[in-house]
């Protein structure tokens, strides 16, 4: 009852990659993303089943299985019509009805033949508790916050699903010790350059957005105030912009007591021989002789740009909070 048995587990995802073709939506879709989403409606048919179950065989909990459900509805409002919604742009209709109806159906199965007490409910009662504050296996957890927050990412860091991160001085972070907060379903990867500390993608990995820390050193240089307010001012950020991109727009911020500037371009990218598009927001400061800078984009392919422009909306206002949650540890 706790979990969804390996054998259900399988099944959601063989049916899924059998059936998957390539659509747009707000999730990326693609082989991995789709066994994700999949394994996350799965386990939401699995839980409402366990209810079910306890408010057929013991009447008297009707009222804790209803508190259940509103505890968990309150974290994941919608969740399985929001799941349900995604899997239906991956497959026809028939295919998706077809699919649905086969993992309620074996789903109903295996747990029907697992025994049911008043000590396994209470057990159970708890998890859904635990659950409803986010205590939920990877990559579950994950795909049920992507789906939440498609449209609003910036809700899944406000709403305290967040990840930690923090660098020690060494390797790639060139002494600088930092501490910053990412949302709780982007997947964090070693960045491949070497001057690329640390990289998260959305949806588990599997999306078209992504966060970079950047750590570069500067020899000792270290701009002031002026310098950087200068550098705005008179337009002369635009010819640090990446070579053929399109300069957007400018800026100066405050941070850590320290003085910034941001930029926002858009520039043509090649990836694995595929021309891209991409929409991108750098935030860039300097510490102690080194350049930190958190670099936000939307990608996506070259015909898609107003989806990506749109994307890049969405995905700002969370750049934004992910940068005010950086502390350099060293400026105090």
């Amino acid at each position: 009852m706790h979990n969804l048995t390996k054998s259900t587990q399988w099944l959601i995802i063989l049916v899924a990659l059998a059936l998957y073709p390539i659509a747009t939506f707000a999730i990326n879709f693609n082989p991995a993303s789709v066994k994700g989403l999949a394994q996350a409606y799965g386990f939401i048919l699995g839980q409402e089943y366990s209810l079910s179950r306890i408010e057929t065989d013991f009447p008297e909990m009707a009222v804790r299985v209803e508190l259940a459900r509103a505890q968990f509805g309150a974290t994941f409002p919608d969740i399985k019509a929001k799941l349900e919604t995604q899997l239906q742009n991956v497959m026809s209709e028939k295919q998706f009805q077809e699919t649905a109806s086969t993992l309620q159906t074996r789903t109903r199965e295996i747990f029907a033949r697992q025994p049911i007490t008043r000590e396994i409910t209470a057990d159970f009662f708890e998890q859904v508790k635990d659950r409803s504050k986010g205590e939920i296996e990877s990559p579950v957890l994950e795909y049920l916050l992507a789906v939440k927050y498609a449209d609003h990412p910036v809700g899944e860091f406000s709403d305290g699903f967040r990840q930690r991160y923090q660098t020690d001085g060494t390797g790639k972070s060139q002494g600088i010790k930092l501490k910053l907060q990412l949302p709780r379903s982007w997947l964090g990867k070693d960045g491949e350059r070497p001057h690329i500390a640390q990289k998260w993608i959305s949806e588990n990995g599997t999306g078209l957005d992504i966060i970079m820390l950047i750590i570069g050193d500067t020899k000792g240089y270290n701009p002031t105030k002026k310098e950087i307010n200068a550098l705005v001012r008179s337009g002369e950020v635009k010819s640090i912009a990446p070579e053929g991109a399109q300069f957007i727009g400018a800026g100066n911020f405050n941070l850590e007591k320290q003085t910034g500037y941001w930029m926002q371009v858009s520039m043509p990218i090649e990836r694995a021989g595929m021309k891209m598009y991409q929409n991108a927001l750098i935030f860039q400061l300097f510490f102690r002789g080194k350049g930190i800078s958190i670099q936000c984009a939307a990608t996506g392919q070259t015909d898609e740009i107003a989806k990506v422009d749109d994307s890049f909306k969405r995905m700002k206002p969370l750049c934004q909070q992910v940068l005010n949650s950086l502390v350099l540890t060293q400026a105090y």
